[in-house]
């Protein structure tokens, strides 16, 4: 049991009458609460950050990045990565002003109305980043399919035996199922990130509700 759960006990046993002084307790703990899971969120967005810039580091020397690098598009993988880094940049910004605001909010019904708006821009977030992998996942398979040799090698067999059509069908599977899995591993990963600070979150928004102001 926390320090939150101990107090409504408290308030609640009490013979005492002395629910403005217990609210207010109450609405300062949740406050304080919401306070450090804003935080954490806005720490998460810059550990993210910072992971995917020594990543890119990491793998320059990889083969697969090598065979990218050979297509020699990079007026298509550079503006990718810009946006890559710059949908971070901006939602650590919105996570940043969400945690100002409540660290100054005075009151319960702005506590609650800034709760809602992190948990929509950490909802917006996970959801461009997903929006973000679909788009990118499908041009690096076009990429791959105009540019690759060994695949333009596998399309030009499949032509001389006839069988474009398979091989479109094939590649296009190969396709869905590697984007879905990529989109389902992204998902996963951001809810166990930011899940259980979105569910603490609405916890505390739902705790402020019971408050009467």
């Amino acid at each position: 049991m926390d320090e939150l759960d101990k107090l409504k006990n408290h308030w609640q046993k009490s013979e005492v009458a002395f629910p403005k002084v217990s609210e207010k307790e109450i609405y300062g703990m949740l406050h304080k609460k919401s306070s450090s899971v804003v935080k954490w969120i806005l720490i998460l967005s810059i550990a993210e950050f910072a992971f995917w810039l020594v990543l890119s580091f990491f793998l320059k020397d990889n083969p697969n990045t090598k065979r990218i690098e050979s297509f020699h598009m990079d007026y298509v993988t550079i503006p990718l990565s810009v946006i890559s880094y710059g949908i971070i940049i901006y939602f650590f910004y919105n996570f940043y002003k969400n945690y100002k605001k409540i660290t100054a909010t005075d009151n319960v019904k702005n506590l609650m109305a800034n709760i809602l708006k992190t948990r929509k821009t950490v909802s917006n977030y996970i959801f461009v980043n997903i929006i973000y992998v679909i788009i990118c996942s499908v041009v690096l398979f076009a990429m791959y399919f105009y540019n690759d040799e060994q695949l333009i090698n596998a399309y030009h067999q499949s032509e001389a035996h006839g069988n474009v059509i398979s091989f479109y069908i094939m590649y296009i599977i190969m396709a869905i199922v590697t984007i879905g899995i990529l989109i389902l591993a992204v998902w996963l990963f951001y809810k166990l990130v930011y899940g259980f600070l979105l569910k603490r979150l609405y916890r505390n928004y739902e705790e402020l509700k019971k408050i009467d102001f």
